[in-house]
């Protein structure tokens, strides 16, 4: 088992170990232990909207992090994030939040994950980007066994993972690599779908 692996293992044991403090989802009944929505962190929207992570139960979510001034991965992860938006069935958008996670506390704010919104062409019906400080970019990370560091230019070095969780909060599939094919998680996205009937 590697250190991060060892490290989000921990955040997960925080996370159950949180739940049993009876936190709620939308519908006021206790989230699973194992949900991420027991992360108590304050995180502020595109339009300064400060929320709880807890604010996004209720839907599946299609989450990811990264950073906006990346000219690497990002990009590629925000593409495979649009491609399953596009690819979703007819009358679903409703049904879906997609989530932006940024790495950068500092450079970016609100005004520039709306910018960053606005020039990928992001329907912010359905998209939501959210930063917040470090120690909850910290945790969350740990919690999506995403590894990131401060690269020395300005940017972070980090792993490319989309991650689908269920309307509690719990991770259903995680797409790992900008190599990787998108198809399983819109599948997965489909079959929750499928299951709330």
């Amino acid at each position: 088992m590697t250190f991060r692996s060892m490290f989000a293992a921990a955040a997960l044991a925080l996370i159950a170990a949180s739940g049993l403090a009876g936190a709620q989802g939308d519908a006021g009944a206790p989230l699973p232990g194992t949900s991420l929505y027991n992360l108590d962190s304050t995180w502020v929207t595109q339009d300064e909207a400060r929320i709880a992570l807890s604010s996004l139960s209720g839907k599946p979510v299609v989450a990811a992090m990264g950073y906006a001034s990346c000219k690497d991965i990002c990009p590629a992860i925000v593409a495979d994030m649009m491609w399953i938006d596009r690819h979703l069935p007819p009358g679903a958008a409703s049904r879906v939040e997609f989530v932006f996670f940024t790495f950068d506390s500092v450079a970016d704010t609100p005004e520039r994950l709306r910018l960053y919104a606005e020039g990928h062409g992001l329907d912010l019906s359905h998209w939501m980007l959210l930063g917040a400080d470090d120690d909850a970019v910290r945790e969350l990370a740990a919690a999506l066994d995403v590894g990131y560091r401060p690269d020395g230019a300005g940017g972070f070095d980090h792993t490319a993972v989309i991650t689908l969780l269920d309307k509690k909060g719990e991770i259903v599939f995680q797409q790992r690599g900008t190599q990787a094919s998108s198809d399983e998680l819109l599948d997965r996205l489909k079959a929750l779908f499928s299951n709330e009937k």
